[in-house]
């Protein structure tokens, strides 16, 4: 898959048309994902398909941006062993899905959710996995649908990555000189809750480190799945252009002068 067109040209549709998606497409989708790299891939995840017929009535008033359930065609469900890290992997994971799901020309949206067990009580699902994602799937409604997409409105690189420390903003020539700038171009358009963009990157020698803001906007949940998204836009890019990058989850123990509304989630070496 091309990911540098996939990103630049993502949207997040809210309204759909009634058109079927092809089984075919659904089967790509699933085993594409089950296949391809994982944040985590220690942690055992499943992935159900739900049609409107099935899910939305169900889902309705307990899904969805203040319980406004989105109406679509097709939902994918994501369940999940409950380990260190599972909800960052769900972002990763789900994030991925829908990269390749726009690769196949179908459009999708992230379904905000709270309780798991009653989401699963509702659907019927009988496992001891969490639900940790609920993705609306299909061909968006252009005439009507408030999308939204990545735009030249978001912050720039260098307001996002600083170099040794916090602060301390790094060029545009360094991090090309270093193989980076694309990749950190990439992670600027991760979709974020209300397009918060919580996150920033500190270069520091052989390691980028990842540091994301906590505030009142966003739940633990929502904030975990940003973190999983923004790991997988820079590191898909960083994957297909220089070589295989792995993300580890957790704190270092270094003091970066980070301010005391952010905090470090993870690092990767370069």
């Amino acid at each position: 898959m091309n990911y540098k067109e996939l990103i630049s040209n993502k949207r997040s549709v809210r309204e759909f048309k009634n058109k079927e998606v092809k089984k075919s497409d659904f089967d790509s989708i699933i085993e594409y994902i089950s296949n391809s790299k994982r944040l985590l891939p220690n942690i055992s995840i499943y992935i159900k398909v739900f049609s409107k017929d099935d899910a939305y009535s169900k889902l309705n008033k307990i899904a969805g941006y203040n319980g406004h359930m989105i109406e679509a065609p097709y939902y994918i469900i994501i369940l999940s062993e409950a380990k260190e890290g599972y909800i960052e992997n769900s972002g990763y994971v789900g994030e991925h899905l829908t990269l390749k799901a726009r690769d196949l020309g179908i459009d999708s949206c992230w379904v905000t959710f709270e309780n798991s067990c009653l989401i699963k009580e509702r659907l019927g699902i009988v496992s001891n996995k969490d639900i940790t994602a609920i993705l609306a799937l299909g061909y968006g409604d252009v005439g009507t649908s408030k999308s939204s997409k990545n735009s030249s409105e978001r912050l720039s690189v260098d307001k996002i990555v600083y170099l040794d420390e916090w602060g301390n903003s790094t060029s545009l020539e360094v991090l090309e000189e270093r193989g980076l700038l694309d990749a950190f171009s990439f992670a600027t358009m991760a979709p974020s809750t209300l397009n918060r963009q919580p996150w920033r990157f500190i270069v520091d020698g052989g390691k980028v480190v990842l540091v994301v803001r906590k505030d009142e906007f966003a739940s633990t949940y929502e904030g975990k799945i940003d973190v999983g998204i923004s790991m997988l836009y820079f590191g898909v890019i960083i994957d297909t252009t220089m070589f295989d990058l792995k993300w580890n989850i957790g704190k270092i123990d270094k003091d970066y002068k980070i301010p005391a509304d952010y905090e470090i989630v993870g690092y990767c070496n370069i």
